[in-house]
């Protein structure tokens, strides 16, 4: 079987690796390889730094407003029209179901209108009043950063690259965005629609390869902004890359994500949320409910509810429409769920069910849903992000207690609660050391609503009104309405 050749998208033409390296992708249904891309040299990364730079200087950030928002909702209408081809290779190369990948490619459309719209109403000049100053003028004026990296991970592609690239796009920024190298082909077939819309070259570069590639990228001294989504331990080595040339960094990073459900919650509601929370996307989400605090005087028999949805969770492939969970993304990931469920175990955890790969899929790497009791959150499972359909439930009394095992966390990205209380839902979300948190519910994306972390989760927000602002640099502009005429070693 031939495999499909990609190819990077740099300066508006598609281009195989300066030295001809090239590496494969492996389809996670059975880990076979299915597609080559190129392996990305240190002069391909500065051709497409380059390349963003020069068509920041000479075009992009002169652009109108109108003309970005013009080429902004092109792209959305791209996707839209062609999310059954995203979708399906987003699939392919990830895992990811396709009734996702596919929803996820037609909303980014709405994502790319929403910034085109706020770009055309943003008024980039704010005067400031009250200036103690006689006969002064003060303005201050936003203006694009120049050129941003964005570091894409291979889940939900589309959905996080939508929500760094329009906003940049919108701001009057270029972009090079690197592809991850466990699932490159997605952003190759995006370019391949950008390139249809006519957007001029330079302004959207696409690069892939390893590490090697991220670092050359985010340490390079003509990018001004890094958007990294990904694991703490890679976002180390870009913090420290950033060093090189003082680029501002988001962050948004993993979980650990704590969902806590009293015993007045409406059972079938949260059942069904705890469900959305851990085990769809294959759990392979980074606001994934992975921690459940379950309150002791429901504790048993919720647990058998949720174990016996558990047992009946179909997987199968992500093409599939009747499949609710495809297969993970790689080998080294299951084989790090077991290692941590293995330990876990011998710390005193119980396995409910699953706990194991999938036996009817031995080629792929297909992975049971999973349920672990755990005794505190000292418990591997309960304390590490697993990035797959593993659930730690531990068992809780009071309010302040569920509180403090919610927060005893290293992670701070998402969270949930479930009660019919609603006084109790406030104080209790409010008390959730988390960036997000949902009440009676769980898993909820808006173009209009920012996400983002605090402490291991990273810093800095995506999506939402604020997005662009975050891609735009301030400048002061004084003007004075008179000549300055007095003594000037004096302090004004």
């Amino acid at each position: 079987m031939s495999l499909t050749e990609y190819d990077m998208y740099i300066d508006g033409s598609f281009v195989g690796a300066e030295n001809n390296q090239r590496f494969e992708s492996l389809n996670p249904e059975n880990n076979q390889p299915w597609a080559t891309f190129p392996d990305a040299s240190e002069n391909d990364v500065e051709r497409s730094v380059q390349s963003a730079k020069i068509a920041f200087k000479d075009h992009w950030s002169k652009t109108s407003v109108t003309e970005r928002a013009k080429y902004l909702r092109a792209i959305g209408d791209k996707m839209f029209e062609n999310a059954e081809l995203l979708g399906k290779t987003e699939s392919i190369d990830s895992g990811k179901l396709l009734k996702e990948t596919k929803f996820q490619s037609e909303y980014m459309k709405e994502y790319f209108y929403y910034y085109a719209d706020l770009a055309e109403s943003m008024n980039n000049e704010t005067p400031i009043p009250n200036i103690d100053k006689p006969n002064m003028e003060v303005v201050e004026v936003r203006e694009p950063i120049g050129v941003i990296a964005c570091i894409i991970p291979w889940n939900s592609q589309m959905f996080l690259m939508a929500t760094k690239v329009a906003p940049a796009l919108a701001a009057g920024n270029t972009v090079v965005m690197k592809s991850s190298e466990l699932a490159p082909a997605p952003l190759i077939e995006f370019a391949k629609l950008v390139h249809d819309t006519g957007l001029p070259k330079g302004v959207i570069n696409i690069i892939s390869g390893g590490a090697e590639v991220g670092r050359l990228l985010t340490s390079h001294k003509d990018v001004g902004k890094i958007l990294f989504t990904g694991g703490t331990s890679t976002a180390s080595h870009v913090i420290r890359n950033s060093a090189e040339n003082y680029a501002s960094l988001t962050l948004e990073l993993g979980g650990k994500s704590p969902v806590v459900v009293f015993d007045d919650a409406d059972v079938e509601n949260a059942l069904n949320n705890i469900t959305t929370a851990i085990f769809s996307g294959n759990g392979c989400s980074c606001i994934a409910g992975s921690v459940l605090i379950l309150q002791d005087t429901i504790y048993d028999t919720f647990l058998d509810q949720l174990t016996e949805r558990a047992k009946k969770i179909k997987l199968g492939s992500p093409l599939d429409e009747n499949s609710q969970m495809g297969p993970l993304n790689n080998d080294k990931q299951v084989e790090f769920i077991e290692k941590n469920i293995k330990q876990s175990v011998e710390q005193g955890a119980k396995v409910i069910c699953g706990g194991t790969k999938a036996p009817e899929f031995s080629e792929g790497c297909y992975f049971l849903p999973t349920i672990i009791e755990c005794p505190d959150r000292s418990i591997k499972t309960a304390k590490n992000e697993l990035f797959g359909p593993v659930l730690s439930v531990i068992k809780f009394k009071t309010e302040e207690e569920a509180l403090q095992i919610a927060n005893d966390n290293d992670y701070g990205l998402s969270s949930g609660v479930f009660s019919e209380d609603p006084e109790k839902c406030d104080r209790v979300s409010k008390a959730l050391d988390a960036g997000i948190c949902f009440k009676n519910c769980y898993r909820f994306i808006s173009y209009a609503a920012s996400f983002g972390g605090r402490k291991n989760s990273g810093y800095g927000r995506e999506s939402g009104a604020d997005a662009i602002s975050d891609m735009q640099i301030k400048k002061t502009i004084w003007t004075s309405n008179s000549r300055v005429t007095e003594d000037p070693f004096k302090i004004r």
